[in-house]
């Protein structure tokens, strides 16, 4: 009598998720670090473009697009820095052991900067802005897209999205431009990531993320212009 074969299990690789705790210590690190030195907020916050007291120029107008990204170093307050870190902790650890290191740093950068993209285009240039909203909104589109392709339900990860972006809204001189540019992002630059074959299409996964960025460097560069127009630069 032959033995009955036994059936075979698939098994699903997890990450751990090392980025997502790199991020919230470089985070927390740029909290400490604006603490000791006030002025690394004017030298780090995303600002279009302004002037210091002495008459000088700041701003990624004046060449300083580091801010693009600089701007989730820094939070305003100790309540802003721990909600955000939250949310990264609980979003971010469950998305990278998922999708893996290389591609949760691609939709983190991609979010980050979509982000400060829409932030620099809508708000006021002598407003700075800061904090990881716009990557943490990514990573929040992100879920959505990485649950429908799993076949997972997604309607708690839309009720938290909604709630979120509302209190943008409610509660006063919160970024929500950032919040939106940023899920936008985090969404678009998942769907090219998780489409198709993982090796098959690793060309066009690459030159689908080096567009979106592209897509808002250029966005970025009319504002500069424009800016720049409106002071006589």
């Amino acid at each position: 009598m032959a033995s009955a074969q036994a059936p075979r299990v698939r098994t699903v690789r997890r990450y751990t998720p090392v980025l997502t705790f790199l991020f919230i210590g470089i985070s927390l690190l740029g909290y400490l670090l604006q603490q000791v030195d006030s002025s690394i907020f004017n030298k780090l916050a995303l600002v279009g473009y302004a002037q210091y007291s002495d008459g000088t120029w700041l701003g990624v107008a004046h060449g300083e697009w580091y801010r693009l990204v600089t701007v989730a170093l820094l939070h305003g307050g100790i309540l802003h820095l721990l909600f955000n870190m939250y949310a990264l902790w609980v979003i971010g650890a469950s998305l990278e052991s998922v999708i893996g290191r290389g591609r949760f740093a691609a939709i983190y950068l991609v979010s980050l900067i979509g982000g400060s993209s829409a932030s620099l285009l809508f708000n006021a240039s002598n407003i700075p802005a800061v904090g990881a909203s716009g990557a943490i909104f990514g990573l929040f589109g992100a879920t959505v897209i990485v649950n429908r392709r799993s076949g997972r339900n997604a309607t708690s990860m839309y009720s938290v999205i909604a709630i979120n972006l509302a209190m943008g809204f409610i509660i006063p001189n919160v970024d929500w431009h950032a919040h939106l540019g940023g899920l936008i992002f985090g969404a678009a630059s998942t769907a090219v990531l998780v489409a198709g074959p993982v090796r098959k299409w690793m060309g066009l996964r690459i030159v689908g993320i080096c567009l979106l960025v592209l897509v808002a460097l250029y966005l970025d560069s009319q504002r500069v212009t424009e800016l720049q127009l409106l002071v006589g630069q």
